[in-house]
């Protein structure tokens, strides 16, 4: 009884390999190999197993049969098993060969202009979702504003308390900082130039323009947004959202609408207290300039416009919309588990982030 390797030999211009009498799981790897070896060798010659010899075959040795007869060769140089014996032939029979595909290449990684177009269609995607839910939400607003709109300002209220109220240390702090920071810069340089009073003119406009909504937005959108999107991201992993539209009510009527009201109107007045005390901020630094209070009130009237004041609670609302709605989206569109929602509370910040730096800098080309 052999179990040696097959052997190989060549007649007729053919490869022809002789197969032992058994092959097991413990003798196929040789023949196996020598098989392979063979067909390598051998690409434009056909190929005559000869198995004429074979008696039994465990199920390695049937698999190393299928694996010989379903190669894929050329017409002229197939394999052909010959003389198989019918107990082994029922065994190889049983095989589809069309339920063995052989794996396709493995993909090679993707380059940094396919990483940037799968980003760009993500923000496309993003953007198309987010029109749509701002649709969503002007609908809501409009229906709220007739006689027959239904808004339960307690939420609206107790909405406002937490993104408002509770938040007025913190802008306090940031505003006053910046006021600070602000003049003590800007006063450096223009004492060298004998124009100290004038940097009133910069803390007034820039305060009242750009930094005092600007940082006032970015503290709102990191404590708030993220607050926003974890809320109801949370209510959406433990389907609460989907209770809500089960029972036939609008999530966005009642889940995003008083968010959006609240912020509309918090964000403007922590905008106004972070004005002021950016500009008392500024005061104070001015006073180490030989400016006083007076001084400095005087001057600031001079340089600052209602316009200027407006212009920066306009943007705060604005901000406050935007702020609100992306918070509120993310969280309605997290997805399950615990990590989804920390996921959503973090692209919400970002998002929001972003979108301020880009709304600001419209706002500075059409209004300048």
């Amino acid at each position: 009884m052999s179990t040696g390797t097959a052997s190989v030999s060549g007649a007729d211009g053919a490869a022809s390999i002789r197969l032992p009498d058994r092959i097991t799981a413990y003798t196929a790897a040789p023949i196996w190999q020598s098989a392979l070896d063979t067909l390598a060798r051998n690409p434009h010659r056909p190929i005559v197993v000869d198995a004429s010899r074979l008696e039994y075959v465990d199920n390695v040795g049937t698999a190393l049969l299928f694996d010989l007869i379903r190669r894929d060769r050329p017409v002229h140089s197939q394999v052909e098993v010959r003389n198989l014996a019918v107990n082994v032939a029922a065994l190889v029979r049983d095989f589809d060969p069309g339920d063995f595909v052989a794996p396709p290449p493995a993909r090679r990684p993707p380059g940094i202009l396919e990483h940037l177009g799968q980003a760009t269609a993500q923000q496309i995607a993003y953007a198309k979702q987010m029109v749509g839910f701002l649709r969503a939400c002007a609908g809501a607003l409009r229906q709220a504003l007739t006689p027959r709109g239904a808004v339960n300002w307690g939420d609206v209220l107790d909405i406002a308390t937490e993104a408002g109220a509770n938040a007025a240390p913190i802008v306090l702090l940031t505003g006053f900082l910046m006021g600070v920071i602000i003049a003590f810069e800007i006063g450096l340089v223009a004492q060298n130039f004998g124009a100290v009073i004038y940097v009133v003119d910069g803390v007034g406009i820039a305060m009242l323009r750009e930094l005092g909504v600007l940082m006032t937005a970015i503290v709102f959108a990191g404590r708030t947004g993220a607050a926003f999107a974890a809320q109801i991201g949370t209510q959406k992993v433990n389907e609460e959202v989907n209770a809500i539209a089960t029972f036939g009510l609008d999530p966005v009527h009642f889940l995003v609408l008083p968010r959006l009201l609240a912020a509309m109107l918090v964000l403007p007045l922590l905008t106004v207290l972070a004005d002021l005390i950016g500009l008392f901020g500024g005061a104070l630094v001015m006073v180490t300039f030989d400016v006083g209070f007076l001084q400095f009130y005087n001057q600031l009237l001079g340089a600052v416009t209602a316009g200027d004041f407006m212009l920066g609670i306009v943007k705060a609302a604005v901000f406050g919309l935007m702020i609100a709605a992306v918070g509120c989206h993310r969280g309605l569109t997290t997805g399950a588990g615990a990590t989804s929602v920390g996921l959503s509370a973090t692209s919400a910040v970002v998002t929001s982030i972003v979108l301020i730096v880009v709304i600001d800098g419209l706002f500075a080309v059409f209004t300048s």
